[in-house]
């Protein structure tokens, strides 16, 4: 089975601090999410947890996935732009250990 092993966020900086989602975790420590078996995501409200699922669902185009697609800056769209710069690595079951990107 081949399930989502890591998932790193867009490190480009943006100016205006009001673009979504550039800027939502611009004063946490976001290091490279490594996931086991079982991850869980918390935080108090409007930590970040449901924006890092959108991310990963739209980078992985899941099916079902929300996406933020209106932005009162113009017509750059900056959630795709920003899933776009996100990298991420797949992995086969525990047994074989290979790696996808």
């Amino acid at each position: 089975m081949i399930y989502l092993s890591s998932f790193m966020l867009s490190t480009k900086k943006l100016k205006n601090p009001n673009i979504y989602p550039y800027n939502v975790f611009k004063d946490k420590d976001m290091e490279p999410f490594v996931f086991s078996s079982i991850t869980i995501l918390y935080g108090n409200n409007g930590s970040g947890k449901s924006t890092i699922l959108n991310i990963i669902a739209n980078k992985l185009m899941l099916k079902g996935k929300e996406y933020a697609n209106s932005n009162s800056y113009g017509t750059v769209d900056y959630c795709g732009q920003f899933s776009y710069e996100c990298r991420y690595s797949l992995a086969d079951d525990e047994r074989t250990g290979r790696a996808y990107s």
